[in-house]
């Protein structure tokens, strides 16, 4: 009867660790950052969330939504998680983050082609000078020091912020490069049709993984499989 017993509890052991293995993971994707996610959430970010989850045996299931909804989802525990989120202090307070990013992204200041500025930082930026950003990206622990003293301008995707650079309606717009170029592209411009100028920051893009819900295993396992991706 103890053997029988003691083989019920060996096989309830395994059969958890098999389900924990398959469980289902739902995240939100940003429907606006090409290449990495786009209007479906499809992109280099997915790409490389699936193939780490995928060496776990894990399904993950996508929702693509504008980028602050995704973040309030991931907040309010209606999904695991959100993406393409930058780790620093306003977003450590809402959310857990794991050790290994999906990807580094770089930003840089882009002005109008007439504009004589050229930002190192934005400790230089003069104070109301106007600066466009997008609704919930963050920018940094400097911006986020310095961003009460400018008149901030935001907008809900690059496309905007292109637009009003070159109507001269912003004086400055902090974006990531990648994505301008695929903006400009996708819109019939050119690179000189707005002005690059130096790096902002860069910025290690990760997974933020819900405070309101248990997403511990979640965050363990894309960090075992982003290891063995590595590898």
């Amino acid at each position: 009867m103890f053997f029988i017993r003691k083989l019920v509890y060996i096989f309830v052991f395994i059969s958890c660790q098999n389900c924990s293995a398959i469980e289902s993971i739902t995240l939100a994707a940003e429907n606006s950052w090409p290449p990495y996610s786009d209007k479906n959430g499809n992109g280099i970010s997915k790409n490389i969330i699936q193939a780490a989850y995928q060496a776990m045996n894990v399904e993950v299931k996508f929702i693509a939504v504008p980028y602050s909804r995704a973040l309030k989802m991931a907040e309010h525990g209606q999904v695991d998680g959100a993406f393409n989120v930058t780790k620093q202090k306003s977003t450590i307070k809402r959310f857990n983050f794991g050790e290994i990013p999906i990807l580094q992204a770089t930003a840089s200041f882009y002005y109008h082609n007439d504009s004589t500025m050229n930002f190192t930082s934005t400790d230089e930026i003069p104070d109301t000078t106007s600066v466009g950003v997008i609704i919930g990206y963050e920018y940094g622990n400097n911006y986020e020091r310095n961003k009460n003293r400018f008149r901030e301008v935001t907008v809900a995707n690059q496309e905007q912020l292109i637009q009003l650079l070159r109507k001269k309606r912003i004086k400055v717009a902090i974006m990531f490069d990648e994505i301008v170029k695929n903006k400009l592209e996708s819109m019939g411009l050119h690179a000189n049709d707005i002005k690059k100028g130096q790096t902002n920051h860069s910025s290690d893009i990760y997974v933020a993984f819900s405070k309101s819900k248990d997403t511990r295993n979640a965050l363990k396992l894309l960090n075992e499989g982003l290891i063995q991706l590595t590898n």
